[in-house]
């Protein structure tokens, strides 16, 4: 206790001279425009990068509550498509109608789940999610991203599935080319994780780099339309009469967190 009182008693003209000076500062600050801009300016120039670090750092810990809202956004606005529904005459199937279309009835339903493991650079590539039996999860169910297709549900448990994506040599998708209205496969090439080529399309037809490739609607696990890839490179194929077509994959398998 005394050694605070000598403390204050020492350094007590400096004390009051501080105070002071803070009070004047304080009432330069309220009372003048100027001055209130000029110190203002000061100020955010030293605590800005601080309040930005802050604002990112406490972003970070919103993602996740960010990327499920706009996963559920994202199914939803799919599951209401026109390629997730077969047109019927049969009402009695019918879940939809609206003034003199044709009944639909839903073929297709969505749901969400987390990439909990995922593998780019194996021949064959794997992927396991965080969704099983317990939520309705069997073989053979379509794995879409928000970008496009990812691959197919192979083996489940009950909690989690493993899925073969189309980094796999198992993995072979009927595809339609658009532009020319040409049905294809859709395979990988084995070494980029971004690249597939696309195989049995006739070396006659034109195709334009750019053109893209979308699930043909030929087997029951995908909807017909969704995007697969972009066309980056064809060349005529000198041993058979098929083109050889090279495709920029629409889902980034390198950076796959929800399906």
């Amino acid at each position: 206790m005394n050694s605070l009182k000598d403390l204050i008693k020492r350094y007590f003209h400096f004390l009051v001279v501080l105070l002071l000076l803070v009070f004047a500062i304080v009432l330069i600050y309220k009372n003048n425009n100027y001055q209130h801009f000029a110190l203002s300016s000061t100020v955010q120039t030293i605590t800005g990068p601080v309040q930005k670090l802050a604002s990112l750092f406490y972003q970070h810990f919103k993602y996740s509550s960010e990327n499920i809202r706009l996963v559920n956004e994202n199914m939803e606005l799919k599951r209401n498509k026109e390629n997730m529904f077969i047109v019927s005459d049969d009402s009695i199937h019918s879940v939809f109608s609206e003034g003199d279309k044709k009944h639909r009835r839903k073929m297709y339903d969505i749901s969400s789940a987390n990439v909990v493991f995922n593998t780019v650079h194996k021949t064959y590539n794997y992927i396991i999610i965080d969704r099983g039996s317990k939520s309705g999860v069997t073989a053979d169910m379509a794995v879409l991203s928000a970008a496009g297709v990812v691959g197919v549900v192979s083996d489940v448990s009950e909690n989690f599935s493993t899925v073969i994506p189309m980094l796999n040599p198992h993995s072979r998708i009927s595809a339609k080319i658009p532009s020319i209205d040409q049905i294809g496969t859709v395979v990988w090439l084995g070494d980029d994780p971004s690249i597939a080529q696309v195989i049995d399309i006739p070396q006659h037809l034109l195709i334009a780099v750019g053109d893209s490739v979308v699930t043909s609607g030929y087997s029951d696990v995908f909807p017909k339309d969704l995007l697969i890839g972009t066309v980056i490179e064809k060349y005529d194929n000198p041993n058979n009469t098929f083109l050889t077509i090279k495709i920029r994959m629409a889902t980034d398998f390198r950076n796959l967190h929800y399906v």
